[in-house]
Formats: C-alpha cells, sequence, structure tokens
C-alpha cells in the first residue's frame, strides 16, 4: 500500500469561486482585509512624520495654527464633511450602476458562421472546411497561394 500522498492539484483553502462564497461572508473577510490594510498604514507613520519634519511640515503647522492660537473651522468641520459627501456619492453611483446593469446580459448574440462562409473566407473547399470543423486537432496543409487544400487529423493520446 502506498502510504505517501500525491500532492493535490487544487487546495481546497483558496477560494476558486468568490461568488459561491455567502456574501456575509465575503463582506467580513472584506472587514479584515481592510483593518490590516489600515495596520499595515499605520506602521508607516513613524517613517511619515519623520519625512514630514524633515520637509518642513511640523513648520508649516505651527505657522499655519499655533502661532494664531486657533484652528480654522474650515479643516476642522467643512474638510470632513466634504471627504464623507464624496466618499457617499462615488458609492452611491457605484451602487446605482451595479444595480442598472446587473442581471441579463443586454448584448445580442452572434449568429453561427456557416461552414461555407467559413470556406469561403478561407478561400477553401466546404470539405476541407468541414474537416476543420470536426477534428479537434489537425494540420492544415497550404498551398503557394497560402490557402487551405487539404487537412491530416492528428492522434491524440487517450489521456486528454
Amino acid at each position: 500500500m502506498n502510504t505517501t500522498r500525491a500532492p493535490r492539484r487544487f487546495d481546497s483553502r483558496l477560494i476558486q469561486k468568490p461568488r459561491q462564497q455567502p456574501r456575509l461572508q465575503r463582506t467580513a473577510w472584506g472587514f479584515v482585509t481592510i483593518a490590516f490594510w489600515a495596520f499595515y498604514f499605520y506602521l508607516w507613520a513613524p517613517l511619515v512624520t519623520l519625512v514630514s519634519w524633515l520637509l518642513g511640515g511640523r513648520l508649516a503647522w505651527l505657522q499655519l495654527y499655533e502661532y494664531k492660537q486657533s484652528v480654522d473651522p474650515f479643516v476642522v468641520i467643512a474638510l470632513p464633511v466634504m471627504l464623507v459627501c464624496c466618499s457617499l456619492l462615488l458609492i452611491g453611483w457605484a451602487e446605482y450602476n451595479r444595480l442598472r446593469f446587473s442581471g441579463h446580459d443586454r448584448r445580442e448574440a452572434h449568429p453561427d458562421t456557416t461552414r461555407e462562409e467559413i470556406a469561403e473566407d478561407l478561400g477553401a473547399t466546404p470539405d476541407v472546411a468541414a474537416l476543420l470543423a470536426t477534428g479537434k486537432a489537425v494540420t492544415l496543409h497550404m498551398d503557394d497561394a497560402a490557402r487551405p487544400v487539404r487537412v491530416t487529423m492528428q492522434v491524440l493520446p487517450s489521456g486528454l
């Protein structure tokens, strides 16, 4: 008896079709992802602060706000309100488009091309076009004018 396990072709821990996951689970993992990205950016905060101080960010803050001993109400109130309004507008527009374009596909299906049309476009006989349609793996032989003249069927191994 063979005790070694064959390597698995597909790892069941990887999600191949995320739309088959429950919506609540997808949403929860989305929030987990956002939390880890926020923590990642938080880890960069000391470096950003150092670069800001080296480039004069602390001096700019002192001259704009500390010397007047007051904080501009526009910065404290209006900018966060504008940020929330813009994000809500963007999310609303995305949801509107998602609802508008979800459901059935409104594009028309293309009609199938007949074998006669294929033969005419290739400059071949209808027999060659029929052989092309029936073969899975074929070799197409061309004449000097690059027109198909005959088809040789390839024999595929039974495992494919």
